[in-house]
């Protein structure tokens, strides 16, 4: 039973840094200011 728990942790801290690696490059990747027109223009 421990060792299934240790695997749930290390699993739940695998996801939230890949979540968070996820988050700061979608940060970092955009620039800040300038609307993103694609996502204005509608039918």
């Amino acid at each position: 039973m421990n060792w299934f728990f240790s695997g749930l942790l290390i699993a739940a801290s695998a996801g939230i840094l890949g979540f968070t690696g996820y988050l700061l490059r979608r940060l970092f990747t955009t620039e800040p200011g300038i609307p993103d027109v694609s996502r204005e223009v509608g039918p």
